[in-house]
């Protein structure tokens, strides 16, 4: 069954209330302290951070939303809720949303669902920072749809979209916390995606987008944290134009990025750039 708008609040009041501990400045710097510690001794592509980052997800949604207002950013804890979420945001005349959804019932995986309103009807896309392959990225893919499908929205269409920017295996919440920024920033860049899903033609009914043909729609800065050289690589070929495009403040290109965050682990080459973003929303959460 469908879940209800006082379902989501507790939800989300439960994990705050839970976690309030968590969220002390002294908790804070010593989480950060250890991750800091993982990245020094190369622990980190070893290590589970699924289970802080869901405690820490709703204050990390707070401060997006209290830094971009009109990102209209949710955090919805399991996709039996996400149905009355998007009802709630069309009653409410909200153009446009991101909802990070995570799987529930004793399960634990994120992705992150851009909303938006075109002409009156509704268009759904999620993108899935691994591919579907994986069991947690397949699972959350079909609850969502289920709980979308069962609920029956009008004028409503939904796509599933796989991004292949993540290789370790818990860095799914800062994957869609950080691109759930980048849908609103760059949401104009986004218009495309939203008529060929409504259209019909973005992908096979019934089928999912995979990454490479996903890689035209996108521009090269959602790709900032991708873990791979190989992905990078693939993502350039289809964009070439990409190479050389300045991508961050730093005037950093995505290579040049790439390369300033590379470590090698295992004769393999990663970026640790989305470890490093969780450390610093979770700074960013210090008070003092």
């Amino acid at each position: 069954m469908p879940g209800s708008l006082d379902s989501i609040n507790r939800a989300n009041s439960s994990l705050k209330k839970e976690d309030d501990t968590l969220l002390s400045d002294e908790s804070l710097k010593s989480i950060i302290t250890r991750l800091e510690n993982d990245i020094s001794d190369g622990s980190w592509i070893y290590t589970n951070y699924v289970s802080t980052d869901i405690k820490m997800m709703p204050a990390l949604v707070d401060q997006a939303n209290n830094k971009y207002p009109e990102m209209n950013l949710k955090f919805i804890t399991t996709p039996r809720d996400l149905p009355i979420a998007i009802k709630n945001a069309i009653d409410d005349g909200i153009e446009s949303s991101r909802l990070i959804t995570n799987m529930g019932d004793r399960g634990t995986h994120f992705s992150i669902i851009d909303y938006k309103i075109v002409n009156n009807k509704t268009s759904l896309v999620l993108f899935e920072p691994t591919t579907f392959n994986g069991l947690g990225s397949a699972m959350l893919a079909l609850r969502t749809k289920m709980a979308i499908e069962c609920y029956q929205l009008p004028d409503c269409y939904f796509s599933l979209v796989e991004m292949d920017i993540q290789r370790s295996s818990s860095e799914c919440g800062i994957f869609s916390l950080a691109l759930a920024k980048k849908l609103y920033l760059e949401s104009d860049k986004l218009e495309k995606i939203h008529k060929d899903n409504i259209d019909g033609v973005l992908c096979e009914r019934g089928a999912t987008l995979s990454h490479e043909k996903l890689d035209k729609y996108l521009p090269a800065n959602f790709y900032k944290h991708t873990q791979s050289i190989n992905r990078l690589n693939e993502y350039v070929k289809s964009n070439p134009e990409a190479e050389n495009k300045i991508i961050n403040k730093k005037n950093e290109t995505i290579f040049e990025r790439f390369n300033n965050n590379l470590v090698v682990i295992n004769d393999k080459s990663l970026s640790i750039s989305s470890h490093k973003k969780r450390i610093s929303e979770y700074k960013s959460l210090i008070k003092s």
